[in-house]
């Protein structure tokens, strides 16, 4: 006779068991607490962060009023100077940059004296010069790069204006060839 072997009756569906959704329904909750807790505390450390800005430095004057800038441009004179082309310090390749770079200085009544000292003019040309040939194209390209710039050379050339003050540097033409 042949052999017959039993066959298996199916297995009745059993109900997922409740231990199974109690543990994603504990985890989906330290979840939630978790983000909760996050935001919580980045809320806490940004707005601690902005109020320790908000408050003056020790040295500050507190009483400081704002700067009317509308009243600051209406004193003050704006001296352009020649373009400047210079190589930039790429190394691999030949990169240059024309920039047309104009000062402005307090006092409308002292450019006569700033445009006829020939001394200051040339010196200022050539701290300029200086400045942007340590430059590259990496270094310029972008605004943060501009505006790097634009302090040092304030911080270069302010040192030789005492009267009048110099009070910024404007870039009106800045062209990087690439």
């Amino acid at each position: 006779m042949a052999d017959e072997t039993p066959v298996a009756a199916p297995e009745p569906a059993v109900p997922k068991s409740s231990k199974n959704s109690g543990s994603l329904v504990m985890m989906l909750v330290i979840v939630l607490l978790s983000n909760a807790s996050g935001a919580g505390a980045t809320w806490f450390f940004v707005r601690r962060a902005m109020a320790a800005q908000a408050v003056p430095a020790a040295g500050e004057d507190k009483t400081k009023e704002p700067v009317d800038e509308a009243a600051v441009l209406e004193k003050s004179a704006v001296i352009p100077l020649e373009p400047f082309v210079v190589n930039l310090a790429d190394t691999d390749a030949a990169r240059y940059l024309r920039i047309k770079i104009s000062l402005m200085i307090d006092d409308k009544s002292k450019v006569k004296l700033v445009e006829e000292n020939q001394a200051l003019q040339l010196k200022v040309r050539d701290l300029i010069l200086q400045t942007l040939t340590r430059k590259t194209s990496k270094d310029l390209i972008a605004d943060e790069g501009k505006n790097k710039l634009r302090k040092e050379i304030q911080d270069e050339v302010g040192k030789f204006f005492k009267e009048p003050k110099l009070n910024d540097v404007m870039f009106t033409e800045f062209v990087i060839q690439l």
